[in-house]
């Protein structure tokens, strides 16, 4: 399972299936419909999308594994390792300023630090996940030792 296809939709209700018929996925014909009939992404959805290689948004971010002899589906990996990698470090700064936020209330302060570690394991469970495929990808790839050794280093 892909952990990007964390995506939830609900089927507009009032609308009726003969308003759904023929139109495309494109959401234009659901704009009228109320927003608790729109799709919407899960807040696992949203989180795993920004850790996507495809919304990197710094140009040279990936500039050592591009430049590396790796073959390209262990590079898309190292890139998606490194992103995982980067929303688990933003998370966990989240979960200390909420722990240190004296303002909230002990019920919201609780829901806060139950949602974000539910995100922080989502999140080390795609890593996990993609650091097992990488061994597995460069295993099957046969690559050479110093490619391994660079696929190792990019991945840390």
């Amino acid at each position: 399972m892909n952990p990007l296809d964390a995506l939830t939709f609900s089927v507009p209700s009032a609308a009726g299936p003969e308003r759904a018929r023929g139109q495309g996925f494109s959401g234009a014909a659901f704009l009228d419909a109320p927003a608790s009939s729109r799709a919407s992404i899960s807040d696992l959805g949203r989180m795993l999308s920004r850790a996507s290689p495809v919304s990197a948004g710094a140009p040279g971010r990936y500039r050592d594994i591009d430049d590396s002899d790796l073959p390209e589906t262990v590079k898309h990996l190292l890139r998606m390792i490194r992103d995982l990698r980067e929303r688990l470090a933003e998370l966990v700064r989240n979960l200390q300023a909420v722990q240190a936020d004296e303002s909230l209330d002990p019920e919201t302060r609780r829901t806060r630090l139950l949602q974000l570690r539910a995100q922080m394991s989502a999140l080390n469970g795609a890593l996990m996940s993609a650091t097992q495929k990488l061994a597995s990808l460069m295993r099957d790839m046969r690559l050479d030792q110093a490619q391994q050794m660079s696929a190792a280093q990019l991945a840390l």
